[in-house]
């Protein structure tokens, strides 16, 4: 749907507000819950939607608290201005604003047009074209039409804010040029979208756009994860029902290229599954399950999901990586580092061994924050073993984002054992790998560590100005978790000092950053810190 308002017009499918009354014409991005939240109240904008129906419609598949939607009222009144949503205490919230709807696009009038003037061009081509066409229906009509949804972007920055639409294109693209597979236009589908009232993702939904787009196979995508870290989930919503994997890779190339391998494998072709063929997709839609669970903070279900991937596919490191941080983030440290070593076990079938690279690094980072036995020093130097063979392992393949956490980690335990010159030397280092590549989320972490250094060796001044670069740099990529990251730490100085006042606000800036990231861990850490209980969680 597209509406103006006085002098905005609001596109609710590309999730943008453009303000006409300025030259040049301005764009505005509108976050993805806040736009969810706007849809319903303008779907409904005849009644008073209650504070209860909004949160199951937008934060279905989480549990959280009321000022998250609170949050999202904030942000369209100051996107769209303040009369725009009137409150009803105690009850809930009513659009009250009045809007022309525009039902169709220029672009979309453009194609109008262009299409009349083809219409003879057609004809006279599929005379000629007649058998050609016969041919390839008698190919086409076994294999599904395929549709992709704009891709939902849960990254924790504004860097991706272009994923969503050019995702969606793509991903579209890309399939319909690698495959015999036929897929339905991105403006047919944001048409489709836009005429579609949409309360909730429910099924009756996703077989309205199969019917509006006659497309048998709906692709519905989230992107989450940190840069070269990524999680790419997706549902395949067919007659068969809903079907879920993720694909973890490096990049969003890498994520959507392996996407439309899979769907190319599994749709491109009529062939039957075989039994090895089932088993892997069962692992991957319980890895899939498991992995959504983990970041809701659900471990105790992230756990049972991902044991039932592991049942079929026992040797499936990254479901055992999973495994062990849902463990240790249920406190069953013992139990997750012993289902590491296992890991480095199993043979590692990737050119850069990733897994294995994972799993020593995820052994030390528990040793180090997690303290296990009385003897201290005998626990940092096992850790320092650990990171000591994920260092290696990142440099034989050169992984720059592993050699830099690596490099992390070392300094941590150098700097827990008041090692601080060699801390330091490790930590810069770590500092330059990051800025080799433009590692905006590492570069903050590293100078964090720089800032720890300093206040251990009481130079107050030295530290503030570590803080102060971090800052800068996670508030220039809009990256919460940094920007969250820094205000604890520096709530951890003034807290140590006796400055509970000044401490107190960093950290209530932080849990205000956590509601707008609508991010269940970000929260559940700020409050670990007001609970004086330890913010570290294994991601």
């Amino acid at each position: 749907m597209r509406f103006r308002l006085e002098n905005k017009e609001v596109d609710l499918t590309r999730g943008k507000v453009r303000f006409l009354d300025v030259e040049p014409v301005q764009t505005f991005e509108i976050r993805a819950k806040t736009l969810q939240v706007m849809e319903v109240l303008v779907q409904n904008r005849e009644r008073v939607v209650t504070k209860q129906e909004l949160l199951d419609s937008v934060w279905s598949d989480l549990v959280v608290q009321e000022q998250v939607l609170v949050q999202s009222i904030k942000e369209v009144r100051d996107l769209l201005g303040a009369e725009t949503i009137k409150t009803f205490p105690k009850l809930g919230y009513r659009w009250i604003a009045a809007i022309e709807i525009m039902d169709t696009s220029p672009r979309q009038m453009s194609l109008l047009k262009s299409n009349r003037f083809s219409i003879g061009l057609i004809l006279c081509s599929a005379l000629l074209c007649a058998v050609y066409f016969i041919f390839i229906n008698s190919v086409a009509s076994q294999l599904p039409k395929v549709a992709f949804l704009p891709v939902e972007n849960a990254m924790p920055d504004e860097i991706h804010d272009w994923v969503p639409i050019q995702g969606m294109d793509h991903l579209s693209r890309t399939l319909s040029q690698q495959s015999k597979l036929q897929v339905s236009a991105v403006d047919d589908v944001l048409l489709a979208i836009d005429r579609i009232n949409k309360v909730s993702l429910g099924p009756q939904y996703f077989f309205q756009l199969q019917q509006r787009l006659d497309a048998q196979l709906i692709v519905q995508t989230r992107l989450t994860g940190y840069p070269q870290d990524l999680q790419l989930h997706y549902t395949l919503h067919s007659q068969l029902g809903p079907q879920q994997g993720v694909i973890l890779a490096p990049n969003i190339d890498n994520a959507f290229n392996e996407l439309v391998d899979i769907l190319t494998q599994k749709f491109g072709q009529s062939a039957q599954l075989s039994t090895n063929q089932y088993h892997s997709a069962f692992s991957n839609q319980a890895f899939a399950k498991g992995v959504n669970a983990y970041l809701q903070r659900d471990y105790e279900a992230a756990i049972t999901l991902f044991r039932s991937a592991l049942v079929e596919q026992p040797d499936m490191l990254a479901a055992r990586r999973y495994l062990a941080g849902s463990l240790a983030n249920t406190y069953d440290f013992k139990q997750a580092i012993s289902l590491l070593k296992g890991s480095l076990k199993i043979a590692d079938t990737s050119q850069s061994q990733k897994e294995h690279l994972r799993a020593n690094l995820m052994i030390g980072y528990l040793l180090i924050n997690w303290p296990q036995g009385s003897d201290r020093q005998k626990e940092l130097d096992t850790a320092e073993q650990f990171i000591a063979r994920a260092k290696s392992l990142a440099q034989s393949s050169q992984d720059k984002l592993f050699i830099a956490y690596s490099y992390e980690e070392l300094g941590k335990i150098k700097r827990l054992q008041g090692h601080y010159s060699e801390a330091t030397r490790w930590l810069l280092a770590a500092l330059e790998y990051h800025q080799s590549f433009r590692g905006r989320y590492g570069q903050t972490a590293a100078l964090i560590e720089l800032a720890r250094i300093a206040i251990a060796q009481k130079e107050l001044e030295e530290a503030k100005r570590y803080f102060t670069q971090a800052k800068q740099i996670a508030d220039d990529s809009k990256a919460h978790p940094n920007q969250i990251w820094v205000l604890l730490a520096q709530a951890d100085m003034y807290r140590d000092l006796n400055e509970q006042t000044l401490a107190s606000e960093l950290a209530q800036q932080a849990l205000e950053i956590a509601y707008r990231a609508d991010s269940p861990q970000l929260i559940a850490r700020v409050e670990a810190w007001f609970a004086h209980v330890p913010i570290h969680t294994v991601n």
